[in-house]
C-alpha cells in the first residue's frame, strides 16, 4: 500500500501499553486520532517514526515494511530510513539558527544537500517565503509552527506525523492552519496522521480514530 499501515501494534513503556490493531491512511488522506492527554497518542506517533520500539506488530510506509515483530523482531528500520516528516508538539526549533538554517539542518540529517531553492519552495508552501533569515524569537508562535511544518516537509517524507499541531494558538489562526495542513497533504499526496485532544480537529479528517487508555479503537 502507498500510504501508512499499522497492524497489531503493541508498545510497552513502563507499565503503560499502547495497542493499535489497525490503522490505515492512504496517500493524500488525513487521519486524525482524537483522545485525552495521556492516552498514548504521542507514543504511537513515536513508534511509527522509529523513536520508540514496539514489542510486536507491523508498520508499513509507502509499501515498505519499516517494523515487523511477532515471535521476534524481524525488521526495525532506524528513523532516518523511514522517511517520516515528524512535527513534535514542542516544535524543537533551534533558537540560535535562522529559519533557513533550521530547515537546512533537518535536510542534512536525511542526507539531502540543502539548497536555497528547496528551502524557498517549502517556505512558500507554508506561507512563509521571505522569512529565511529570521530567528524563531522574531516570529509569532503560529509562524514557528509553520517553520516546523516546513522543516518536516523539506526532507521529502513519505508520511507526515503531526503531534497536536494546532495547540497554543488563537482560534482564528487555528482554523487557517487546519486548512493549510489539509491543502498541503492533498497537494503533495502525503498520508498524514494527526493526533489531538481537540474534537474540532476532526473536521479535516478523512479517517477518524479514538484513543483512550492506550487503546486505538478505530473510527470515531
Amino acid at each position: 500500500m502507498n500510504g501508512l499501515e499499522v497492524r497489531d501494534l503493541v508498545v510497552a513503556i513502563g507499565g503503560f501499553r499502547v495497542v493499535a490493531e489497525k490503522l490505515v491512511v492512504a496517500r493524500g488522506e488525513i487521519g486524525v486520532i482524537h483522545g485525552p492527554n495521556g492516552a498514548g497518542k504521542t507514543t504511537l506517533l513515536k513508534a511509527i517514526a522509529g523513536l520508540v520500539k514496539p514489542v510486536r506488530g507491523l508498520i508499513v510506509i509507502n509499501g515498505e515494511t519499516v517494523f515487523k515483530a511477532y515471535v521476534k523482531t524481524e525488521v526495525n528500520k532506524p528513523p532516518e530510513k523511514r522517511w517520516v516528516g515528524y512535527l513534535p508538539q514542542n516544535l524543537l526549533l533551534f533558537p540560535h539558527m535562522t529559519v533557513y538554517e533550521n530547515i537546512a539542518f533537518a535536510m542534512k540529517g536525511r542526507g539531502i544537500k540543502p539548497d536555497s531553492r528547496k528551502v524557498s519552495e517549502v517556505l512558500d508552501l507554508v506561507g512563509l517565503k521571505g522569512l529565511e533569515d529570521r530567528r524563531p524569537s522574531e516570529l509569532s508562535y503560529g509562524q514557528q509552527q509553520r517553520v516546523a511544518l516546513a522543516r518536516a516537509l523539506a526532507s521529502n517524507p513519505r508520511v507526515l506525523l503531526l503531534d497536536e499541531p494546532f495547540s497554543n494558538i488563537d482560534v482564528e489562526f487555528k482554523r487557517e492552519l487546519r486548512r493549510e495542513v489539509s491543502r498541503i497533504a492533498r497537494t503533495l499526496g502525503l498520508p498524514t496522521l494527526l493526533v489531538s485532544h481537540d474534537p474540532e480537529d476532526l473536521t479535516i479528517a478523512d479517517k477518524q480514530f479514538l484513543m483512550d487508555k492506550g487503546v486505538l479503537r478505530g473510527r470515531v
